[in-house]
């Protein structure tokens, strides 16, 4: 191993000239920078105001008419500055960390030498990950939660343990790992917006160093900190860290159980390792269920390397393993049965020839972009998942031929082996269900690892060729700065737009509320208006479901909605509560930003024929819009005390 990374580090120190001078040259413009906005910063705020420059940036928040202010951009441009001078200061450390040249200078030769000690020089590059994903994620605690979030407080608070777990049981379709850690932290730290953020955000935190562990059981040093890296600048990574749901535990989880599967191949530490492994495997399938396909490719690549190597990999003990994971899921299977059959019938099921595009877009997911929509970066991004699906299927398919590599490489080709697994089985089992997005996020810290590795294999080739400029740390130290300069700027504004506009809404309840009924069209953001009027005398119903639309129910979801008479339903209720003295209805629409369509087994187009229906009979007083980056909601009042009179002049009729 000592042979490996000495080759490893030979091949970075030799990389030294290209990565000092571009790492010099991004501090000379970021300095640039900040004096510009020392000397002309109001002049550029006030052009950028007048432009509005920011619809132009991203054209989907401008949809939803929200207008920026003044200080939006004064804060936005503070806060673009404050991101560069952080990746410049790790550009020029990571930098003069790989520098052996430096030594020799009289000047800074100390500084050199400690940053020469790799234990010493990989803490401080952690540490600095670590300070900028914190600085790329902070914004974010403050957008508010939304629906499914508002989901979690009600699971969580519904009482005690097994109230949470029967809440989960009946409203999710995960575990219940999670919302029981939710629940104990609502006694500490209580119901508010960040209390519920603070365990994911610190579950994404945790994931960096995490991530560096599982690419440095590869035996490569540097693999490990360009996985620390993708981590830390991870777009889905810096969203989920500031969102209260099982995510960034469950991605931690996975990059945990990789890990100690990896380190129970070494036969020095093979018990230990497999009883953490046991443990981290059981937490995992115990918060999503997106860990049991990770154990499932873990499995085949067990049986794979049994057979590959059945002197130094032992069937036993991961049978035992295996067997003990299972006897501790053994409770929560029927549950999962129920969940598995419930599925999510607002997932469109895709046909076998749309497989390819599915697979694509599971791929597309890992890598560290933003949705750019222009055509380079669709282009680009082609390419990348390309390149990876092919990487992925070379990982696995290699580790089948017969090979007499030494320690060091036969470590690496085993852990290529292992993550490419680990990450290929997830991809095609997702994308057999029709499932993309989000489902792929708790692979992140995985696939970080293993482009690390092989980002690493691409230098030592560039290294052997005598390509000096091309190899991997002044290519990522470009790549890293590129990366900023993209994404920057959403990252800086990421706050611009509360998550919900339902906390707008609610804002302006006043006492006159108790006349009032609010009616949730479509009754899926329901959650989101029950969270926030928790502590308000209101009263509110949902469509489809009018019984407690604020705790949700997948089962039975579309059965509900497909019903001849939901909307008559709704109406009748109404006339109900104009008759019990309710003078007027708050008809709260939409929740997606967009038009409502039909979508997998839902017929959400049906609330277009409840609004229909309403403006029948009813006349609007008042319309608001209230904007947000995922729940715009419109709020349309009308008189409720006309329906009653109509039903007394029907009635006398």
């Amino acid at each position: 191993m000592r042979e490996g990374f000495e080759s490893i580090r030979t091949t970075h120190s030799e990389s030294l000239g290209p990565a000092v001078v571009i790492s010099v040259l991004f501090a000379v413009v970021t300095a640039v920078l900040f004096i510009l906005n020392a000397v002309i910063g109001e002049a550029i705020v006030d052009a950028m105001y007048r432009a509005q420059f920011w619809p132009s940036v991203k054209e989907g928040f401008s949809k939803n008419g929200a207008v920026p202010s003044v200080e939006f951009y004064r804060t936005a441009i503070e806060r673009t500055l404050f991101y560069l001078l952080l990746i410049s200061g790790l550009s020029m450390l990571v930098s003069l960390s790989f520098s052996p040249r430096l030594a020799g200078n009289r000047h800074i030769g100390g500084l050199a030498n400690r940053l020469e000690s790799p234990a010493f020089r990989d803490i401080s590059i952690l540490v600095c990950l670590l300070i900028i994903a914190t600085a790329f994620r902070l914004p974010g605690l403050n957008l508010g939660i939304w629906r499914d979030e508002a989901s979690t407080y009600f699971e969580a608070a519904s009482g005690g343990a097994s109230a949470v777990i029967d809440m989960v049981k009946y409203g999710e379709l995960n575990p219940p790992g999670f919302y029981l850690l939710t629940h104990y932290a609502i006694e500490w730290l209580g119901t508010g917006e960040n209390a519920l953020k603070i365990s994911p955000f610190i579950f994404g935190l945790m994931a960096i160093p995490v991530a560096y562990y599982l690419a440095r059981a590869s035996g490569s040093r540097p693999a490990a900190l360009l996985a620390a890296s993708l981590v830390t600048i991870s777009p889905v990574g810096i969203y989920y860290a500031q969102e209260a749901r099982p995510n960034t535990l469950a991605a931690l989880l996975c990059c945990l159980v990789t890990l100690f599967f990896l380190k129970s191949l070494n036969s020095r530490h093979r018990t230990w390792s497999l009883v953490a492994f046991v443990l981290s495997a059981s937490l995992l399938i115990y918060v999503q269920y997106t860990g049991l396909m990770l154990l499932v490719s873990l499995a085949f690549a067990t049986v794979v390397l049994i057979a590959r190597r059945p002197g130094e990999v032992p069937a036993l003990p991961y049978l035992i393993a295996g067997l003990a994971i299972f006897a501790i899921y053994l409770p929560w299977i029927p549950t999962f049965f129920d969940h598995l059959g419930t599925g999510t019938p607002w997932t469109p099921e895709s046909e076998w020839s749309d497989l390819p595009r599915v697979i694509y877009k599971n791929v597309a997911y890992l890598l560290p972009w933003s949705s750019q929509k222009s055509t380079i970066a669709k282009v680009m991004m082609g390419i990348a998942a390309l390149a990876t699906v092919c990487t992925l299927a070379w990982s696995v398919a290699s580790f089948f031929r017969r090979s007499r590599n030494p320690a060091a490489a036969a470590q690496e080709e085993t852990a290529t082996f292992v993550l490419g697994t680990a990450l290929l089985g997830p991809i095609l089992m997702l994308a057999v269900l029709s499932l993309t997005g989000r489902y792929m996020f708790s692979f992140i810290p995985i696939a970080s690892a293993f482009f690390g590795i092989w980002l690493v294999r691409a230098g030592r080739q560039m290294n052997q060729r005598g390509w000096q400029w091309v190899q991997p740390l002044p290519v990522a130290i470009v790549a890293l700065f590129v990366w900023t300069l993209l994404n920057v700027w959403d990252t800086a504004t990421s706050d611009r737009l509360p998550k919900s506009g339902i906390p707008a809404v609610v804002s302006g309840i006043g006492p006159a509320s108790d006349k009032t009924i609010y009616l949730l069209n479509p009754d899926f953001i329901a959650p989101t208006f029950g969270y926030y009027t928790r502590n308000k005398n209101v009263r509110f119903v949902g469509f489809a479901r009018l019984e407690d639309p604020h705790i949700f129910k997948p089962q039975d979801y579309a059965e509900i909605w497909s019903r001849d008479d939901a909307v008559e339903e709704s109406i009748d209720y109404l006339r109900r509560m104009a008759a019990e003295g309710y003078v007027r209805l708050a008809l709260i629409e939409d929740g997606s930003c967009k038009a409502l369509q039909d979508k997998g087994k839902m017929q959400y187009s049906r609330v277009r024929e409840l609004r229909a229906e309403i403006d029948r009979i009813l006349s609007p007083v008042s319309s608001i819009k209230h904007p947000a980056r995922i729940e715009c909601v419109t709020v349309t009042e009308y008189d409720l005390a006309s329906l009653a009179n109509d039903g007394s002049t029907e009635a006398a009729d």
